[in-house]
């Protein structure tokens, strides 16, 4: 796969501009179609939350491996987990 560039970027944002697809978009029209629609966010969220999940755990077993060698880590596990909440 080829990278795009920045002028074919720029191209293309132009055409994308000047097309507007936005101002015929009607969204899903079937009943399937708008049950599915409705799943998206939920499907975003259950995907970021196992990402945050597995920072978590990540962190964890950083924090353990640092701790068995002997070395201090710069922030302490309590503090990171904290700030994770807020994700």
């Amino acid at each position: 796969m080829t990278a795009w560039t920045e002028e074919r970027k720029a191209r293309q944002s132009a055409l994308i501009r000047a097309w507007k697809p936005w101002e015929r978009s009607t969204g899903p029209r079937t009943e399937e179609g708008k049950h599915a629609s409705s799943k998206n966010r939920q499907k975003a969220l259950d995907s970021a939350r196992q990402q945050v999940a597995d920072a978590r755990k990540a962190l964890t077993d950083a924090q353990n491996a640092l701790e068995r060698l002997g070395s201090k880590s710069k922030y302490d596990l309590q503090t990171i987990m904290a700030l994770a909440k807020h994700f």
